[in-house]
């Protein structure tokens, strides 16, 4: 790996730390659906995987989810912190490593499923597929989901979302700085496709709907880790548009259906 990727992956992991910010992280962020898993299993037919991996796993709330679904479960993740989290709750069946997805301590061929839940735009994407070439077995899946942000809700609420992470974009890019580095999502499928380890690739569509809660849009604005790292910098609630956007989602009238859905966008890869 070039000396300047290993510096965007180190500038990706600082992103996601600080006590506050891990705990709001994992207070807030949703877990996938039920059958996002059932079909990555389907595709491995089989009805839990012996061991799974779940590269940036975060605090391991989606590890988690699929640890029911494994024998064995190994979240791996660069952020320190979101893996001390994650030691606090974890199974009996999961297991948590510091690390980067192109440097996986498994041996090769030893893993049924590998899972990115909202985080293969962070890794450097060949040297990552490399690596989950090499530890896959066989008729072994990936599967890499990402949620559309924002959640569907309605035009109001969505609407102040846009315009929030419109500033943040905005005041992100008058920074002297590069402060993380994102590989682009609509890139994903082709990079997966080019890379010639699967013989079986799918791009799908799945959604989660869940009781409408205020408080739960609004962390789910704050759990992101640009908006994050203006916070960070020293940028104020008024500067970055969190205190309007906060007046705004308070403001809100009562849905007729009080309902949130967390639209995915899911990539399967069948070695």
């Amino acid at each position: 790996m070039k000396k300047n990727e290993h510096r965007n992956l180190q500038r990706n992991a600082d992103r996601f730390t600080g006590a506050a910010y891990v705990n709001l992280y994992d207070t807030f962020r949703p877990s996938p659906p039920l059958e996002i898993i059932h079909q990555t299993l389907n595709y491995a037919n089989i009805s839990h995987a012996d061991t799974l991996v779940d590269l940036g796993c975060g605090t391991g709330i989606s590890t988690e989810i699929w640890s029911r679904f494994s024998k064995k479960a190994i979240g791996i993740e660069p952020s320190e912190e979101m893996i001390a989290l994650a030691n606090k709750k974890q199974s009996d069946n999961c297991s948590y490593i510091v690390g980067y997805a192109h440097a996986i301590p498994l041996p090769s061929a030893s893993v049924d499923i590998v899972t990115c839940s909202q985080s293969f735009h962070w890794m450097e994407p060949q040297s990552t597929l490399n690596e989950i070439d090499r530890i896959l077995k066989n008729n072994g899946v990936l599967v890499i989901y990402d949620v559309i942000w924002p959640p569907s809700v309605n035009i109001e609420l969505e609407k102040s979302y846009t315009l929030l992470f419109e500033n943040v974009s905005r005041l992100t890019h008058q920074l002297k700085e590069t402060i993380a580095h994102k590989w682009n999502k609509q890139g994903h499928f082709s990079t997966i496709k080019n890379s010639g380890y699967f013989n079986f690739l799918k791009e799908s569509y799945y959604h989660k709907t869940e009781t409408f809660d205020k408080e739960q849009f609004i962390g789910i604005a704050l759990s992101q880790g640009g908006l994050e790292a203006l916070l960070k910098r020293g940028f104020s609630e008024e500067d970055i548009g969190i205190s309007k956007f906060k007046n705004e989602v308070a403001r809100c009238h009562m849905l007729p259906y009080n309902e949130i859905t967390y639209n995915y966008k899911v990539i399967f890869a069948v070695k």
